[in-house]
């Protein structure tokens, strides 16, 4: 995915900064809310990486394993429930996905706390991101469109 640590610049060409994931058209999966929630990962993972790149990763690791934690937690319920209201056939496997995605994101938090290891973080992010969200949650898209 060659949109990682990309540089842009500012509309006045003053201010360069980097982002860890551009936006990409294909990663909209059609269904409002959960691209929505999608866009919200991409930004908490950006922020991480802007930290970082600051020497800061280390003083917003502990709010950022937070935040993702919540937010994992509330869009899995939002995308379950899509998933089970529209009776999709996978959803016990998908389901499962979510469960161990919330098991390791733990494990990994945990572990680059102890370890101020924000790059470790980053990196699982960076893996769930291309992992889950990129490739298992388009698995259901279509099975989803087709029933709204």
């Amino acid at each position: 995915m060659g949109e990682y640590m990309e540089k842009s610049i500012a509309n006045d060409g003053s201010y360069e900064h980097n982002v860890f994931i551009r936006w990409q058209p294909e990663y909209n999966l059609g269904i409002p809310i959960i691209d929505e929630q999608h866009r919200g990962i991409v930004t908490t993972i950006n922020s991480l990486f802007y930290a970082m790149q600051n020497k800061h990763g280390e003083n917003v690791l502990k709010s950022v394993i937070n935040m993702v934690t919540e937010y994992t937690h509330i869009h899995f319920d939002v995308e379950e429930s899509f998933l089970h209201k529209c009776g999709f056939t996978d959803f016990k496997k998908h389901q499962g996905w979510h469960n161990e995605l919330k098991h390791t994101l733990s494990n990994i938090g945990s572990k680059s706390l102890w370890d101020h290891n924000p790059q470790e973080f980053l990196e699982f992010l960076k893996n769930w991101w291309i992992d889950h969200i990129c490739e298992k949650d388009k698995i259901f898209r279509d099975y989803i469109l087709g029933r709204m």
